[in-house]
């Protein structure tokens, strides 16, 4: 079904039960509480404010959203992977890569933009490679890693 690499906050492969958005923003707010040990509904609804905001696609198949918590002292970010991509958006753009950033309390837009800008330039540096790192536990994990780094 899917592995997870605890370490490094990834989990690779997913399959949903039902394949949609709503699906998988439920589902990266459960692993996001789990994985960082914070409040789920209010990881939930974050996640969720994050994405109503406005989604831009990076590389034509990845998403990043953010949500804050009061029992985070620094950002960490998690990365998801779809088996089948998952219709986003309006334009129903297929999306195989989710990544949530998750910031103490109190980040600024600005600290949130640096790690989405990070999320973009690595995303965008790997683009031919994205097919390859999917399911690559080394590389997938290194390329989370990056956006914190």
């Amino acid at each position: 079904m899917f592995k997870i690499f605890r370490k490094n906050h990834t989990t690779a492969n997913i399959e949903l039960k039902d394949n949609n958005q709503l699906s998988a923003l439920k589902l990266a707010a459960a692993k996001a509480a789990d994985e960082f040990n914070v409040d789920e509904q209010a990881v939930q609804s974050s996640i969720f404010a994050s994405a109503a905001q406005g989604t831009p696609i990076i590389e034509n198949r990845a998403v990043f959203l953010f949500a804050t918590s009061e029992n985070k002292s620094r950002a960490h970010t998690m990365m998801l992977t779809f088996k089948d991509p998952v219709a986003w958006g309006t334009d129903r753009t297929p999306v195989d890569y989710l990544i949530i950033g998750l910031f103490p309390d109190g980040s600024t837009d600005e600290q949130i933009q640096a790690i989405s800008d990070k999320v973009t330039t690595g995303l965008s540096e790997k683009a031919d490679q994205l097919d390859d790192i999917k399911f690559n536990d080394s590389n997938l994990n290194k390329l989370n890693q990056s956006f914190t780094d």
